[in-house]
């Protein structure tokens, strides 16, 4: 059995041989440490291995020690700046002040601002901001008093708990339970680890998690339909289209085919609700038509809304991924040590639920003796796999894995359009809001792609494979790219 702890230890000489010896004692075996005090002075991460029994009676242990962080209580630190006279012993009544209400000073700078007059801030270590305001008005009767706003990541001026004093934040954020929280807890640190070689601001990786939070908590509700880019256009022989290209998340591309709708990638999860308004928006008989999902991979941000749809069509390698999570299995994401935290807090901040697989056929799977980046896929009766949805005949091909096991192109050469997913994405043509958003996951992931040489190798085969002529691309991410082959 594996455990995961985060354990708030006293910052003293031997507060982590007393743990070690709790799990010696017990036969438990540490597997991985992780600490830092620049970050946070108390906050130990450690996960380890022993029998069910072992596990149980080390916890009792630690819970006995008081260094399991249970409902410890997490204030916030306030920056709070006074203005007053350049005198001796001016800011007595301050302090005192500050004293009665309990508040501890973790930040304290002082400067003449002009002759006979300076300016003090204070980070004031507050437990319950109902006594915030009641102080404030008693320190204005003393002196001119505001709270100063400040990026708590970009400007650390308290590092106490500063762990869970983030976790609590994305917690509150998104109303996540006390077992979404400590995932967040664990996974976070096992990114700072990730990163902790790169020479980065150590504190960066917390300022991109909570913009990567922060995207998918704004972006609900009227902010979705405000952000999301819809365009129409028509395929060389007429048929109509439409991308749909949300703050965060992946595209989606509906193809509007002659007896159905064919849709391209479903997005996040997150945003389930808002995205089935703007479908029904833009097709008012949607409930009443039929709807088929092609998945080009399984990431969370490209699969998130399957259930939406009537019918999912997915290559073999993408069902193993949901066939892996549904038995509690690390999935195709995941095995890259550097991607799966940043995939296991995007599971929880986006609400990702796997697919039921009861609606999804498997289209095929790339040739598994060919050694080309880009393969042909072939059913199980041996046949090449082709996806025909009237008036598309796409032919399947399959990557290796560079971005993702089962990344899956479709290419129907009558109408030169390519399906890329995110083999190909159209970065410099990404709204705003995607760019902002898409630009943290490389940062906390090291790379977005699971084998980056490969990746590239597979982009340019990709267009390689592409007939003479002028063609409409469909990427994961970012506007049509027309691209012309000679």
């Amino acid at each position: 059995m594996e455990r995961n702890y985060v354990l708030l230890l006293p910052d003293r000489k031997g507060a982590f041989l007393a743990v070690d010896k709790v799990f010696a004692d017990y036969g438990v075996d540490i597997k991985r440490v992780s600490y830092n005090k620049v970050i946070d002075p108390h906050a130990f991460f450690v996960e380890v291995e022993g029998t069910p029994q072992a596990i149980q009676a080390a916890d009792m242990d630690l819970d006995l020690m008081g260094v399991l962080p249970g409902d410890t209580v997490v204030g916030e630190v306030e920056l709070i700046e006074f203005v007053m006279n350049d005198e001796p012993g001016i800011m007595y009544p301050v302090l005192e002040l500050i004293d009665r209400y309990g508040f501890n000073i973790t930040y304290y700078t002082a400067k003449v601002l002009t002759a006979g007059d300076q300016q003090v801030l204070m980070g004031l270590y507050v437990e319950d901001r109902a006594d915030l305001e009641p102080f404030l008005r008693e320190s204005r009767r003393l002196c001119p008093t505001r709270v100063v706003e400040y990026d708590k990541q970009q400007h650390v001026i308290d590092n106490n708990l500063f762990y869970l004093t983030f976790a609590r934040g994305v917690r509150r954020r998104l109303g996540l339970t006390e077992d979404q929280e400590l995932e967040v807890l664990v996974n976070a640190n096992r990114i700072i680890q990730n990163l902790e070689n790169t020479n980065s601001d150590p504190f960066k990786p917390f300022d991109y998690l909570e913009q990567f939070t922060r995207g998918i908590a704004e972006f609900k509700g009227q902010a979705y339909a405000a952000n999301t880019r819809v365009t129409r256009f028509d395929t060389a022989l007429g048929t109509h289209c439409v991308c749909i290209e949300p703050p965060a998340g992946s595209d989606t591309w509906i193809l509007e085919c002659d007896d159905r709708l064919l849709c391209i990638d479903s997005g996040y999860r997150a945003f389930r609700e808002e995205f089935a308004g703007l479908l029904r928006t833009l097709y008012p008989d949607w409930d009443a038509r039929r709807k088929e999902l092609f998945l080009t991979h399984a990431d969370i941000d490209h699969a998130g809304c399957c259930d939406l749809f009537d019918h999912t069509y997915a290559a073999g390698h993408v069902l193993d991924n949901f066939r892996q999570e549904h038995a509690g299995l690390r999935n195709w994401r995941e095995r890259n040590a550097t991607h799966m935290p940043y995939n296991r807090i995007g599971m929880i901040v986006s609400a990702y639920e796997t697919p039921w697989l009861g609606d999804f056929e498997c289209i095929g799977r790339r040739d598994k003796d060919s050694d080309d980046p880009i393969a042909r896929c072939y059913t199980l009766r041996g046949e090449l796999a082709v996806l025909d949805v009237a008036p598309f005949h796409f032919e399947v091909w399959e990557g290796k894995g560079g971005h993702v096991v089962g990344e899956t192109v479709l290419i129907d050469r009558a109408q030169h359009v390519c399906v890329s997913g995110d083999i190909f994405v159209n970065v410099h043509a990404e709204t705003k809001p995607q760019a902002r958003f898409n630009a943290l996951a490389p940062f906390l992931m090291t790379s977005v792609d699971s084998v980056p040489d490969l990746e590239r190798k597979e982009r340019t085969f990709l267009f390689s494979l592409l007939d003479p002529g002028d063609w409409l691309v469909m990427g994961g991410h970012g506007a049509l790219y027309h691209y012309h082959r000679r």
